[in-house]
């Protein structure tokens, strides 16, 4: 039965690759860019598109308006007709989430008639939230419509940021290094009724070379009907896995299709290792015909090479790349592969030693379940770590992970973990922008201000400019002279003035815009040509801008002196001040925008924004490593569960002399507790030199998340609890007076 559950684990990962190339395969498919930069003229055979994405409590949803130019008109993937004006088709996620309870923003906002459903082939995922809205009079270029003769697009990968790379090697040694080790663990399961069948063949005349071949025989037979049992438990669970809700993480059950190649290594390597554990197990048992004696007592355990193995990983490590760069190596990435195992291997070598030191000390005092707990420690510790060595191996290897996603992801934030704050902490900006040239920027300014929770909502034009190709470009708003004066401090306005906005406590020397009158720009890089009015003041920005300090200067401009011919090249866009103690305040704004226009687009950018990249491997890695600690839990299960079997008429000979099972009930608490808390401070400390290491790969600092590394303890703190819970029905079985008979 372990082995099984280690097969089925391994087996879904190698489906990853698999998965992976048919998700990618899926994307492209449905790639609405143009990427060649062709003209593409309106034909019977294009399609005008509009992206209208939108959040819903923190769930993304893939939005899109349609309009078939022609009957010929490219469908999108999964779509087998174009939705008329004003419908949608969307997918079945979507479909569930519009008739949950508490959806009532995302109705109001999505209010469309469905008319279909987005088939798989459409979808990253069974959890993608996905629709698209038939739209009518849209135009080439204006409000984000772009024409399209044709969807998908095929381009070479394109190779991970050494960020990136690491995470992902790092993350796949972290997931299967515990795996390993508990498939190890499991293949000596009831290893001590094992000994004692092969001394009772010695009594009957086997000598050493047969009983070994038998006890490789076991191992072979119980390792080929776990690779069986794991086959079946794989094929059972992946018709499941559609039903999984983790946020940006869903596959279908196609998807789950183990590579030949990683299959049949999987088999091979789950089979060579129950022997090879099994042969080194059998290496410190002599079985004779009268009995079994493990060298167990008396020797100690020497701790020198116990402490080399972790400190070769490390050395291994800091010499196997000097830079990102080499991370691309295939000799970089087997050292650090070696050198991760190293350490992490390393941790189940020193464990041991240290439980023994711990129970030498501690023994001879304390309650007796106490007593009872660490003498059974002593005589049997590589059995109570064996399964410990599982959680220790995972939690050493999340924490490095963590470590490592918390150094990057500072890097990243170049060391601040705040956004940028206009205001009071308890008040954030939301900008929301439409691109269109109709003028209604102040009834658009009118709807938010009117939606709860937002103090200030002011509407403009923005255009962007530039000098010359190279230039990069400036930013011009347009607006009456009321709108103005929320946003800079001016000396006075009319019709026609001009004023050039300094940013508020930013350094000038990193300013690098120039405005003078007079000068020719162009509109929109591409644009026509637009002339510089006459500047009337220098001015500053008002700290009650909702758009914070100006990162550069920038150029305020009343209507007439912007002149009207500019507003066809205008964005409407709306600055907007809200309080976050407002409820859903940010879905509220995203509905008010899509009433007004589905194309009106909101962003939030005192909002951090984590990278797509980083947080899509942090989703994955964080659904292995969940994966990862259910498995070591069920080893961990399976241990105690056969050390009860092991010593029921030990326990039933205490309870018949009158030790209450209270005692002994906390005695396997005990005995589950003491080890696991032992492993999860060395795999603390190991994790923590891993993830350093890894870290300084890259030429990053290493950053502690301590509150995460406490939750990761936690877990592991609480499955010994649960394991104790749920050993109590074979404890009380065992310690039953009958199962002191004997024969």
């Amino acid at each position: 039965m372990g082995i099984g559950l280690g097969v089925a684990l391994l087996l879904l990962a190698s489906c990853v690759p698999t998965a992976r190339h048919h998700r990618d395969e899926r994307i492209h498919n449905r790639i609405d860019i143009n990427l060649d930069d062709r003209v593409i003229t309106p034909s019977r055979s294009t399609v005008l598109l509009s992206e209208i994405d939108t959040v819903f409590r923190g769930r993304e949803i893939r939005g899109r308006m349609l309009e078939p130019e022609g009957p010929a008109a490219p469908l999108p993937p999964g779509v087998t007709r174009f939705p008329r004006p004003g419908e949608m088709v969307v997918s079945p996620a979507l479909r569930k989430l519009l008739a949950a309870p508490g959806s009532d923003l995302l109705r109001e906002r999505l209010d469309h008639p469905i008319t279909g459903e987005v088939a798989d082939r459409g979808l990253v995922g069974p959890g993608e939230y996905a629709f698209y809205l038939g739209g009518e009079h849209m135009a080439d270029g204006v409000a984000g419509a772009r024409r399209l003769d044709h969807f998908g697009k095929a381009y070479p990968a394109k190779p991970l940021d050494p960020e990136l790379a690491l995470l992902s090697i790092v993350g796949m040694v972290v997931l299967l290094a515990p795996v390993a080790v508990f498939i190890a663990a499991a293949v000596r399961f009831g290893g001590e009724h094992r000994d004692r069948r092969l001394a009772a063949l010695r009594l009957v005349g086997a000598d050493r070379r047969m009983t070994a071949r038998i006890a490789a025989g076991e191992t072979l037979v119980s390792a080929l009907l776990g690779v069986a049992l794991g086959a079946v438990l794989f094929l059972f669970g992946r018709q499941f896995i559609g039903l999984m809700d983790i946020p940006g993480l869903s596959v279908f059950t196609e998807d789950l299709s183990p590579q030949p190649v990683l299959a049949a290594l999987t088999v091979v390597g789950v089979v060579v290792l129950s022997l090879a554990v099994t042969r080194l197990a059998m290496n410190g048992v002599v079985v004779e015909p009268l009995g079994v004696v493990r060298k167990s007592g008396g020797a100690t355990r020497r701790l020198w090479w116990r402490i080399a193995v972790p400190v070769l990983g490390l050395l291994l490590l800091r010499t196997s790349a000097r830079g990102g760069s080499d991370l691309r190596s295939a000799t970089s990435v087997i050292l650090i592969v070696v050198g991760m195992l190293a350490l992490l291997v390393g941790v189940t070598a020193i464990l041991p030693w240290i439980l023994e030191q711990l129970t030498r000390v501690s023994g001879g005092f304390g309650p007796l379940s106490w007593q009872l707990a660490v003498r059974r420690l002593q005589l049997s510790s590589e059995a109570s770590t064996r399964s410990v060595n599982g959680i220790v191996v995972a939690v050493a290897g999340a924490v490095a992970l963590q470590t490592l996603f918390t150094g990057i992801a500072h890097g990243q934030n170049g060391g601040s973990g705040a956004a940028r704050n206009s205001s009071t902490p308890s008040t954030h900006i939301g900008v929301a922008s439409l691109d269109d040239d109709k003028g209604y920027r102040d009834r658009y300014a009118s709807v938010f201000s009117a939606t709860p929770g937002v103090q200030q909502a002011i509407g403009y034009a923005e255009l962007s400019v530039s000098g010359s190709d190279d230039d990069f470009p400036q930013t011009v708003r347009v607006a009456g002279c009321g709108q103005l004066t929320l946003l800079a401090s001016l000396p006075g306005c009319t019709d026609g003035d001009a004023f050039v906005v300094t940013p508020r406590n930013s350094p000038s020397s990193a300013d690098t815009t120039v405005w003078k009158s007079g000068s020719t720009m162009r509109l929109d890089m591409k644009g026509p040509l637009w002339k510089v009015p006459h500047i009337t003041a220098t001015v500053e920005a008002r700290s009650s801008d909702p758009q914070g300090a100006f990162p550069e200067k920038m150029l305020l401009a009343t209507p007439r002196a912007a002149g009207s011919s500019t507003m066809a090249d205008a964005v409407s866009t709306i600055s907007i001040r809200y309080s976050t103690s407002s409820e859903d305040i940010q879905d509220r704004l995203r509905t008010a925008a899509a009433r007004l226009d589905p194309s009106f687009t909101v962003d939030f950018p005192t909002q951090a924004k984590g990278d797509m990249a980083l947080d899509g491997i942090r989703r994955d890695l964080l659904a292995g490593v969940t994966a990862v600690l259910l498995l070591i839990a069920a080893s961990l299960l399976l241990g105690t569960i056969e050390q009860l079997r092991d010593r029921k008429r030990v326990l039933a000979v205490l309870v018949t002399f009158g030790t209450p099972r209270r005692t002994l009930i906390h005695s396997i608490l005990w005995q589950t507790a003491l080890p696991v808390a032992t492993g999860l401070l060395v795999a603390g400390v190991v994790g923590t030199a891993l993830g350093s290491a890894l870290l300084g790969l890259i030429g990053r600092t290493a950053v502690y998340d301590w509150n995460s590394m406490l939750a990761i303890a936690g877990i592991g703190a609480a499955a010994s609890v649960a394991v104790t819970v749920l050993t109590l029905p074979t404890l009380w079985r065992s310690s039953h007076p009958e199962n002191i008979r004997f024969e």
